[in-house]
């Protein structure tokens, strides 16, 4: 006599449903946890967290899910409105003191501003460090909860548990570039250029001391002093405080001044301040990129 199915059991169409939840863009990328509760406060209830552990389980996806299925890694496209909506982190090498000795430095940067948010060095490379300093990072930037996407390649340290569960825990969106593909995480990569093509980079560091010295003094003058082309010739500072208009007007005002003085010096008119973008991208549509 065969078995009566229990009554409670989802059918074969509900569990294909979860599975599909689950394994969407929008969810893929962060825990069973994260997806239960944000469906519940739009309030849509699928089922309990633990059936689905178990669906993923039946699947073979309780580990692999964040991999996506072969073949299907869509190019990630994100955009920031403001400061603290992307963050993009990366982990370079710095020359030691021998051949095969390096310090790694760990940094962030938040799109929208290209600001240095957070940043440390250190001997190894691990990704406890990294959660430390998105843990120091997120609470002194005052993250809430949904806010950021934090966006990375798919390094070991990158999409390993320890920084999954705690973008879990601080309700962070996590994006990931394509595998083998070299300009998704284009704005970490200029950072840390513009570290190293800098005149005074030296060609290895004595000690762990002397790379954080250098590093300090690298992004107080990125952040502060550097007026990057990106953003209006701000520096990253002044638009991640939200200067931007204010510095702006008083441009447009020493701009005005000048045309009134020799106006024969503008034959296009009066000049403007460089324009600040208002939506910063990471592969922007065709449409988006005009």
């Amino acid at each position: 006599m065969a078995r009566r199915a229990h009554p409670a059991k989802l059918s074969t169409v509900e569990e294909q449903a979860v599975l599909d939840v689950l394994c969407s863009d929008r969810f893929v990328d962060v825990g069973v946890s994260e997806c239960w509760a944000t469906l519940l406060d739009e309030g849509i209830y699928l089922c309990s967290e633990s059936t689905m552990h178990r669906i993923l389980r039946d699947h073979g996806l309780a580990g692999q899910r964040r991999q996506r299925r072969p073949g299907r890694h869509p190019r990630p496209r994100l955009v920031a409105t403001a400061p603290n909506m992307v963050w993009v982190w990366d982990i370079s090498r710095l020359p030691g003191p021998g051949k095969g000795v390096w310090f790694y430095l760990y940094a962030v940067w938040d799109l929208w501003s290209r600001k240095t948010v957070g940043w440390c060095v250190d001997t190894v490379e691990t990704a406890e460090i990294a959660e430390r300093l998105m843990t120091v990072t997120t609470r002194r930037e005052h993250v809430d909860r949904h806010q950021l996407i934090i966006h990375s390649d798919r390094g070991a340290q990158m999409t390993a548990g320890t920084i999954t569960d705690l973008y879990d825990m601080l309700g962070i969106r996590r994006s990931l570039s394509r595998p083998r593909v070299s300009n998704d995480n284009p704005h970490a990569e200029a950072g840390f250029k513009t570290l190293k093509y800098r005149p005074d980079w030296p060609a290895r560091f004595a000690t762990l001391d002397t790379a954080i010295a250098h590093c300090e003094t690298f992004f107080a003058w990125s952040n502060h002093d550097h007026h990057h082309t990106g953003i209006g010739l701000l520096t990253p500072a002044d638009r991640h405080a939200g200067n931007g208009q204010r510095i702006n007007t008083a441009r447009q005002t020493v701009l005005d001044n000048a045309h009134q003085r020799h106006p024969e010096r503008f034959p296009n008119g009066p000049p403007r301040p460089p324009r600040q973008p208002a939506r910063v991208w990471i592969n922007p549509t065709e449409l988006h990129a005009r």
